[in-house]
């Protein structure tokens, strides 16, 4: 056993002195981005690379995670649901339909310029999952919610054609494998169902109006990722607007008539307490929208919104199923499934619930608001 008094330790001393003033670096240890919290690497911490390629050192086990917005609790709720630390608003009576009951009195966290950070940090949750459009502003919001937080925050990919990596990505960094790489499955076979929709020629192609808002004259222009599921099953959005610096623009009802669409899907203002079925019917039965080919044709329709919007509010893999259910409607030629089969195993796998026969009819007639 070595002298502690030894002569010999004069050595490590000086190595260890000089380390301090000019640095020294093991090779074998990939140096941090200094914009990381100074998690030590141990045997209960370990070294990922998350969606948006930033190094992240986590906890080897993770049991509670903040979400930083809608699209992260959700996909959170899909994939473990037991280690979502709470939501980002209280949930309505739509919502709470759908989600376990377990999961109804969850914290509030709030979101954008509103969240609780010090709530946040009182709860001490072992990272924080950040899903949302990879970009380099993305990377900036997780890099300094690092530095608020003082906790790792991981970056998830949101786009829907990357659902699939993004469930296997969570499997990986949560311990639940098997389940999300049964969700990661689904989305795999959803996008090879509906490969043949883009062999569509042009001219065959549907021309669609999206419409949010009170009276549906709120829409996401062509190229908004709120609008993203028409480019996915290859409809033509006849929004061909500016989208300017928001999200989504306001038109008038002229312009509605000028473009006199196919096919008319309207999400309502679930702000308003206004289903999508409510907005399809006030469109149905409003008389300046008697000339649209798709009010003569029938082909306005509700979009379903339990738990959360099929198309969009919020932009998260909560659209995947609205992937299946409007493919179904737009091309109902090329797509032959038994959409009430498809929703419930959708809630099934995703939502972990069983659908009754009477909540899925509520459910597409927008009026699934009794929590159960």
């Amino acid at each position: 056993m070595r002298n502690l008094t030894s002569p010999i330790l004069i050595f490590p001393a000086v190595l260890a002195a000089l380390c301090l003033l000019f640095g020294c670096g093991d090779p074998q240890t990939p140096a941090r981005s200094s914009n990381r919290p100074d998690i030590p690497d141990t045997p209960d911490t370990r070294e990922i690379t998350d969606m948006a390629g930033r190094t992240v050192i986590v906890p080897t086990e993770i049991d509670s995670v903040f979400s930083t917005g809608p699209a992260s609790a959700i996909i959170l709720y899909m994939a473990a649901p037991d280690k979502l630390l709470g939501w980002n608003y209280e949930l309505n009576e739509t919502e709470k339909s759908v989600i376990l009951e377990e999961y109804h009195d969850l914290p509030n966290f709030g979101m954008g310029d509103a969240v609780n950070y010090e709530a946040v940090i009182a709860a001490d949750p072992a990272i924080a999952l950040n899903c949302g459009t990879i970009d380099e502003a993305m990377i900036a919001d997780c890099d300094a919610l690092e530095k608020t937080l003082g906790i790792p925050v991981v970056a998830v990919d949101s786009d829907l054609n990357n659902s699939a990596a993004a469930f296997r990505f969570l499997g990986e960094l949560l311990g639940v494998r098997e389940h999300t790489d049964a969700l990661a499955s689904y989305a795999e076979e959803l996008f090879d169902d509906i490969a043949s929709l883009k062999s569509i020629p042009e001219e065959k192609k549907l021309r669609v109006y999206y419409g949010n808002g009170e009276d549906s004259l709120e829409t996401a222009p062509d190229g908004s990722s709120h609008a993203g599921i028409l480019d996915t099953i290859n409809a033509v959005n006849v929004a061909d607007l500016e989208l300017g610096d928001g999200s989504r623009v306001q038109i008038s009802a002229e312009q509605l008539l000028a473009w006199d669409p196919d096919i008319i899907l309207v999400n309502g203002e679930p702000k308003a307490n206004m289903s999508g079925g409510s907005a399809a019917k006030a469109i149905l039965e409003h008389p300046d929208y008697a000339a649209l080919k798709a009010v003569q044709e029938q082909k306005v329709y509700g979009i379903p919104n339990a738990p959360f919007g099929w198309v969009d509010r919020p932009a998260g893999p909560n659209r995947l199923i609205g992937i299946r259910y409007f493919a179904s409607i737009i091309y109902a030629e090329h797509m032959n499934w038994d959409m009430e089969e498809e929703i419930r195993e959708f809630f099934k796998l995703f939502y972990h619930v069983d659908m009754t026969d009477e909540q899925l009819q509520h459910l597409l007639a927008g009026t699934l608001t009794s929590a159960h």
